[in-house]
Formats: C-alpha cells, structure tokens, sequence
C-alpha cells in the first residue's frame, strides 16, 4: 500500500469515528456537499480497453454521475448510449488540442461526434501548436483569439466550448500575474468557458481565490486532482494529497461551477484510486 493512499485511510478513519462519537458535526467546514460528481477517463483507459462495460458499470456503482470521454464504445453508437442510459452515467465533455480542432472541418467532426453522444461541452485542452515553453504576451493574445473563434463555431453548432489549463499558464506576462489572465480577458465569456484544473493552477503557483474574485462566473467545470506533499509536488488522488479543497469548493459559486470533474492521469491502482477519490469528496462539507 502507498504512503497516500495509507494517510487516506488514516484521515477517513479518524474523521469518521469522531463523527459517529459526536466530536465533529457532519456538516463541519460548511453546508454544502458535492450531490454529483464526475470522471474523466484517462486514470481507467486500461480498464476500459479491457472490459469497458464492466469497468463502467463500476465507476457508475462507485456513484459517479458525469463522464468525460473521447468516442463511443462497442460496436455502436446506438449500444453504447443505451447502455450508458442503463447504468446512469451521463456524457458531458470531450476534446481535443488547439491544433488539432483548427484543421480542416475537424472541429465540425468532433462537435458531430460529441452532440451524437449529447455531451455538453467541447473542450480544448492544449492551447499551444507546440510544448507551451517562454510564452509571451503576444502567445496569449493569439490564443485567445482562436479561442474566442472556436467558441463561436461551438456555439453555432449547439455545444458548449471549454478551455482547460496546465501549469504552462501561470507564468507572468507583461503586465499580468499570469498568462491565464490574459486568457480571461481577451475571451467571451458567452463563447469560452474554463474548466480549471485545480491541481495544474496550484503546481504552476496560481491562485484560484484571486481568480474567482477578480474573474467571477468563468469556471463551469473543476477538474479536480490532489497534490502530493513532496518537493516534485506530483498529482495524485483527491484525498491522498495537500490540496485544500474545502476551501477552494466554498468559493464554487463564485467561480459559477456546474461539474467537479475527478482526473488523475495516471495511477498504480486506478479502481481503487477512483472509488477513494468519490469517497473523499462526498465526505467534505464546504
């Protein structure tokens, strides 16, 4: 067993025993609790190639509502959606790169694909025609603007369009704290919505308070992903890490979010690792 997913055993442990002794109240930190919350594919992609109908029907009996994903499964569209309507789990975004979504009716393609699967976004989840290296304020700008393009195609075709960051965004620019701000600003919010990874913000030393304060209603989606506590300041399993989470999910409305989205790239154990991480949000009270 890992070190974090020990210290997860160990917190849920102890947290639960002094709920049940009457120590701490249930709702301790707040109110509000997660009713739904989502994944995104990538952690089980070796799961699902295996038996993805198995695997699914586990991450919907693990109570996951939202799904995010690349094409259908199985043999058709028809099956795969009537098999995701049978177990509860509901389409909600996919996508792809900048370069990818500016060839050629590409973007048409995708949004077909994804309305076909009644997902509600599109998101681009790489900005930069290259690796995102010593970006300037001209860089952000120009990204901005294909934004702002590829929100308005999505937008005529009856799909949400999403911008997902990393931490190659969070560099200071000519008059900016980060490159993201610039982002922000130069994109319509009717045509461009954020879906904030909170793991890439913190590991590029962004701050999502600042930025539901100054930029409120921008943030649709959260991926939400933990933070190891070690000098690489590696991502890990919500509930395994250091990431405040009650704190960030207490400012929610001020961000304007709709889906928490769970994502870890990668993982040893990754069943495990999804089932600890639905498990370590529902028990927050924010």
């Amino acid at each position: 067993m890992n070190t974090s997913r020990r210290g997860f055993l160990k917190k849920s442990a102890i947290g639960s025993a002094m709920i049940s002794m009457g120590l701490i109240p249930s709702c301790a930190g707040g109110a509000r609790m997660l009713d739904e919350i989502g994944l995104i594919g990538g952690v089980i992609r070796d799961e699902i190639k295996k038996d993805y109908k198995a695997t699914l029907r586990k991450v919907a009996d693990i109570g996951y509502t939202y799904y995010e994903f690349g094409n259908f499964l199985g043999p058709s569209l028809g099956e795969f959606k009537s098999f995701m309507k049978e177990i509860g789990l509901v389409p909600l975004a996919g996508g792809s790169s900048m370069a990818a979504m500016i060839k050629d009716d590409e973007l048409e393609k995708m949004v077909e694909a994804a309305l076909a699967l009644d997902k509600k976004y599109m998101v681009c989840y790489w900005p930069w025609m290259d690796g995102g290296e010593n970006k300037t304020l001209d860089d952000f700008k120009i990204a901005a603007e294909r934004l702002n393009r590829l929100g308005t195609r999505c937008n005529n075709m009856g799909i949400r369009f999403a911008f997902h960051n990393h931490d190659k965004e969070f560099v200071a620019v000519e008059g900016y704290r980060w490159g993201y701000e610039v982002i922000l600003r130069e994109t319509d919010p009717e045509l461009v919505t954020m879906q904030l990874d909170l793991y890439w913000i913190l590991k590029g030393g962004g701050d999502p308070m600042v930025l539901f304060n100054e930029y409120p209603g921008r943030y649709e989606m959260f991926h939400v992903k933990d933070m190891e506590n070690s000098e690489e300041k590696l991502y890990t399993c919500p509930g395994y890490g250091i990431i405040d989470f009650e704190s960030i999910f207490a400012e929610s409305r001020q961000a304007g979010v709709k889906y928490y989205i769970v994502e870890i790239d990668r993982h040893p154990e990754p069943m495990q690792c999804i089932e600890d991480s639905y498990n370590f949000l529902k028990t927050l009270r924010f």
